[in-house]
């Protein structure tokens, strides 16, 4: 129980550095732009007066330095800004958009992994099989189709034939944001399940010929039960850690299925803060995805620790 309180603190103090480190890059982003930022987000007709007060309220008159520890304090207070285009404040705007995002991510998630276990212990009970061949061809046609394309076939062909689903829009009621996310999680989880089919077939293979389950086969143990016994969970370890690289394809995922079905998360407000060159908008934006995608692999680690407390003493 100590070494496990001990690898969590190790593992929660790793993120002050690379929340830190995800901050400056978040506030360099002003300084990566083209051109001049002020000017872009005054525009072309304004006048020398107005483009050297946008950089005064944009804080490019300051040092980098001294920008980068006032937005680390601001951040730490909750406080991301105030949007240019709209005067909201932004972190407001991205806590009514996030529950969208992260309904998608995770749905999709678990949709996944639902249909992706099965299907590998299908395919690494019937290897080299017509069922296994089945599977990685899926699998194959999974990673090679785009997501928007997904997207557009289900708008297309589900959607609005059956006029169950929404193509735009979140709705009013929970049926309704059940009916309108229902297509996007679909979109998702279609990319980000064949690398989850593909890792747990290769270590069930594995874990099929260790030594273990050679004497469990010669115990008596067959078919699902020595599977469910022995095999699924000593493979569960590198799923896990697959997941979590999955989930956070997800989330970045989420940006274009947004866009596909017009829903108002955080991703499609990103594309929108970009191409209306709002910057305290793209920063808390930027801030938001990283932070989560940090947090997955976290959880992911002491998932991971939990089930096998090998990695407790590798780490």
């Amino acid at each position: 129980m100590t070494s496990r309180f001990s690898f969590i603190f190790k593992r929660l103090l790793t993120l002050i550095p690379l929340v830190l480190g995800i901050l400056l890059i978040t506030t360099f982003l002003l300084d990566l732009t083209p051109g001049d930022p002020a000017r872009l987000v005054a525009g072309p007709r304004a006048s020398a007066q107005d483009v050297a007060q946008i950089r005064v309220k944009m804080g490019l008159d300051r040092p980098f330095f001294v920008r980068y520890v006032d937005y680390v304090i601001n951040v730490f207070q909750g406080n991301f800004g105030t949007s240019f285009k709209t005067g909201q404040d932004v972190g407001q705007q991205i806590a009514n958009q996030l529950p969208i995002t992260l309904s998608i991510a995770l749905g999709a998630i678990a949709l996944a992994l639902i249909v992706a276990v099965p299907l590998a212990i299908l395919s690494a009970r019937k290897v080299d099989k017509l069922p296994d061949q089945i599977v990685r061809v899926l699998c194959v046609l999974g990673i090679g189709l785009p997501s928007f394309w997904i997207a557009v076939m289900l708008i297309t062909y589900v959607a609005l034939p059956t006029k169950w689903f929404p193509v735009a829009g979140i709705g009013t009621t929970f049926d309704a944001h059940v009916r309108s996310v229902l297509l996007p999680i679909i979109t998702v989880a279609i990319g980000v399940m064949p690398p989850m089919v593909r890792s747990l077939r290769a270590t069930l293979l594995e874990v099929n010929g260790a030594d273990y389950v050679i004497a469990a086969k010669t115990l008596g143990f067959s078919g699902m039960k020595l599977t469910r016994s022995f095999v699924l969970r000593n493979a569960v370890g590198p799923l896990v850690t697959v997941t979590a690289a999955q989930a956070g394809f997800a989330l970045f995922g989420t940006t274009v299925v947004e866009v596909a079905f017009s829903l108002p998360g955080i991703g499609q407000g990103l594309v929108t803060a970009a191409s209306a060159r709002d910057f305290p908008l793209v920063q808390g934006y930027t801030f938001v995805f990283a932070i989560m995608v940090v947090v997955l692999y976290l959880i992911a680690d002491i998932v991971a620790a939990a089930i096998d407390p090998r990695v407790r003493i590798q780490s």
